[in-house]
């Protein structure tokens, strides 16, 4: 699978590319923000497509609804490992989950309090892998700080990605997104 900056990077092009007509700038920002959720899910999508036991769950795409009566589980998007039983009475092929891969979240509220609410979900979670994907503030090293312990409190693999906030993805200047992994009870850059 490709690096998770790599995946974040292509998704992000891709949700910026995305022509979105709302007037109203909570609109616009709201529909981005499912824009980038769907964008980011379909780069999973891609990294997996030769995986016939993978499945990448988010909101908005209906593919895996026929087997688990549902689009998303509990997160903006889980990247899942699944294998077959058989039902108890008609020996019908049901899907369960062996292994969750990757757990996302993203919320660009500018607000640590609400950052953090997102982020205990992957907390939560057990998965291999978890990705939060926050905004970029005016002071992003006191931004991440907050999410320093929670991180610990984490299994498996954690990283962050700050992308800028919808608000600016129209602005030519356009920062790029911004990478760290959790190791040694710190952020170290990526």
């Amino acid at each position: 699978m490709e690096a998770i900056s790599t995946i974040v990077r292509t998704a992000f092009a891709v949700a910026r590319r995305t022509q979105i007509s709302f007037e109203d700038p909570l609109h616009c920002h709201r529909e981005r923000s499912r824009v980038w959720v769907e964008a980011l899910a379909s780069q999973f999508r891609a990294c997996h497509a030769n995986d016939t036991d993978v499945r990448v769950f988010s909101k908005h795409c209906p593919d895996h609804k026929a087997d688990f009566k549902l689009n998303e589980l509990l997160y903006d998007i889980c990247v899942c490992r699944v294998a077959p039983v058989q039902s108890a009475v008609h020996k019908k092929e049901l899907l369960y989950i062996t292994d969750a891969l990757w757990l996302i979240e993203s919320e660009f509220a500018r607000d640590s309090r609400q950052t953090l609410l997102d982020f205990n979900k992957l907390v939560l979670g057990s998965s291999r892998n978890k990705l939060f994907v926050g905004p970029q503030v005016r002071d992003n090293d006191s931004f991440i700080r907050v999410l320093l312990a929670p991180a610990a409190a984490c299994t498996g693999n954690v990283f962050l990605a700050l992308l800028p906030h919808p608000a600016l993805w129209d602005s030519d200047g356009q920062a790029e997104p911004k990478f760290w992994r959790f190791a040694g009870g710190q952020w170290l850059p990526e």
